[in-house]
């Protein structure tokens, strides 16, 4: 045999033992997912490859009853890994483009994806009891014929990724879940406080103007006044409605109310500061609950963390501190941070600036490599 020829037939044996490999269908798999979220790619090489996803709207056992949620699984048979994805407090569309996407591009990667959807995401409102919910969406999903009981994470966007953190620390399923990936999280509910309080983005010592959303202002403000105590709530309605407040208003408010008042006034970095650590015990207790960061010793799951640098939801040092205490534990983490990338991969901010071609392949491949993470952890 001409010796081109034995090359020939040994590249190609080494090329089809390579594409047999863990780290080859990862890779080819995050490849292929990326355009398929990516709006400004028209071609989506994904959908010639692999059948079309079926999605059943299904019910789970929970400790509010039971629960909805949208389920996607990979065509044809067989086990796959699974994940629970939160949306958060996103008006909760099902068939939001971007989300039936993200969903059907992840089943066709071969992963059954669980989008629980609930009540409360309507309000505008984080509920402490909605984490116990997304431990039982893990239960069910672990425990469906399609999924592979070994191989389930869980995942979010912005508030729904913090609180399905917080639900994978559950003590019920804190050693099974595989990975949580986490997209425009916050880690800590007090400093997301102070930043959406002031305007103020910090890290450190560092800190710069920051300009949030209304609809994190909006959450924020309601919390603090649902925490405040009833008799504080109506004075400070009252000042929230007028824009103004007197001497024996101010003096009428307690402590913690008078810390409420600080926080919605637009307040300095400082003075922010001052103020949530002068609120009541049931608003720092709702705070605590709802924060990552409370008991991040109990997270065991591999972490990937995702933020854009110019998000106004939450400000990405959000992950920035949240990357640094799991390394700082010992504990396995990936952080991608993106710049002006957010209109293409997420589903809850518009992103008013225009990123160069050039820009725009660097973030592709930033995401391309998270991506091909997630795989190599899911498969």
């Amino acid at each position: 045999m001409h010796k081109s020829i034995k090359i020939s037939l040994l590249l190609t044996f080494l090329i089809v033992i390579l594409l047999f490999t863990p780290q080859a269908r990862a890779s080819v798999k995050a490849a292929l997912f990326i355009p398929q979220i990516l709006p400004a790619i028209p071609i989506k090489p994904l959908e010639y490859i692999s059948g079309t996803p079926t999605r059943e709207e299904v019910t789970f056992d929970s400790s509010k009853g039971l629960s909805e949620a949208d389920i996607y699984m990979p065509s044809g048979n067989g086990t796959h890994p699974g994940v629970v994805f939160f949306m958060g407090i996103v008006p909760p569309d099902r068939e939001e483009e971007r989300i039936l996407a993200l969903a059907e591009g992840l089943a066709r990667t071969g992963m059954v994806v669980l989008i629980p959807w609930l009540d409360t995401q309507t309000e505008n409102r984080l509920v402490v009891d909605d984490i116990e919910v997304l431990v039982d969406a893990f239960v069910y999903l672990q425990g469906h014929e399609r999924v592979d009981s070994k191989r389930v994470g869980m995942g979010g966007i912005c508030t729904g990724a913090s609180m399905a953190v917080v639900a994978a620390q559950s003590e019920r399923i804190n050693e099974e879940v595989a990975f949580i990936n986490s997209f425009a999280g916050y880690y800590n509910a007090f400093d997301l406080v102070k930043a959406t309080s002031s305007a103020t983005r910090f890290e450190g010592e560092d800190s710069k103007d920051w300009v949030p959303d209304k609809l994190t202002k909006n959450m924020v403000n309601t919390h603090l006044m649902e925490g405040a105590e009833n008799y504080d709530q109506e004075i400070l309605q009252n000042i929230l409605e007028t824009g103004t407040w007197n001497q024996i208003q101010h003096e009428s408010l307690s402590k913690g109310g008078k810390s409420v008042l600080t926080l919605v006034s637009s307040p300095t970095l400082e003075e922010a500061d001052k103020a949530v650590n002068e609120l009541n015990s049931r608003t720092v207790a709702f705070l605590s609950a709802v924060s990552p960061s409370t008991n991040i010793s109990m997270l065991k799951a591999d972490v990937l963390l995702m933020h854009d640098l110019h998000d106004r939801l939450v400000p990405a040092e959000e992950s920035r501190r949240f990357a640094k205490d799991v390394r700082e534990i010992g504990g396995e983490i990936y952080y991608t941070e993106f710049s002006l990338f957010q209109n293409a991969v997420q589903v809850h901010t518009d992103e008013t600036e225009k990123t160069s071609t050039l820009n725009f392949i660097k973030q592709a491949f930033k995401l391309y490599k998270h991506m091909y993470k997630i795989m190599s952890l899911s498969g």
